[in-house]
């Protein structure tokens, strides 16, 4: 005679409950689990945040711009990061026109400029670019 465990029909398996890798037990709707209640939302801060990214990705923009299309400026940019000056750095992003404090750091293979827009009045968002050259 043969012992077959998860096979009540020949008597030597008493079921006290779902297997577990009973799955369906889990599909009917009494043994779900209770949903949790949650308050509803409130998107004002959000709105808030979505207003201040889309500063960041202005400035951002600016920026940018003036990298594409100034290879001058491009050129004394990696130039003055090469030779880690980054007073010079920093004077340069700044010559671009942005208005929100923006982090440089650079290595041998690219650049990363942090803008922030974090101040006084509250802000909420950062951007990071990262550019290989």
């Amino acid at each position: 005679m043969f012992y077959y465990p998860n096979n009540c029909s020949h008597g030597y398996y008493q079921s006290h409950g779902p297997s577990p890798v009973d799955f369906t037990y889990y599909n009917y709707p009494w043994h779900a689990p209770p949903q949790r209640q949650f308050p509803d939302v409130n998107i004002s801060q959000l709105n808030v945040s979505l207003r201040k990214f889309q500063e960041l990705m202005n400035q951002a923009n600016i920026l940018i711009n003036k990298m594409a299309t100034d290879s001058n400026f491009t050129k004394m940019l990696m130039t003055a990061a090469q030779k880690s000056d980054k007073n010079r750095v920093n004077q340069l992003i700044r010559s671009t026109g942005i208005t929100i404090k923006a982090e440089t750091t650079y290595t041998p293979t690219g650049i990363r400029i942090v803008l922030d827009n974090s101040g006084p009045e509250g802000g909420c968002c950062d951007l990071l670019i990262a550019l290989g050259w």
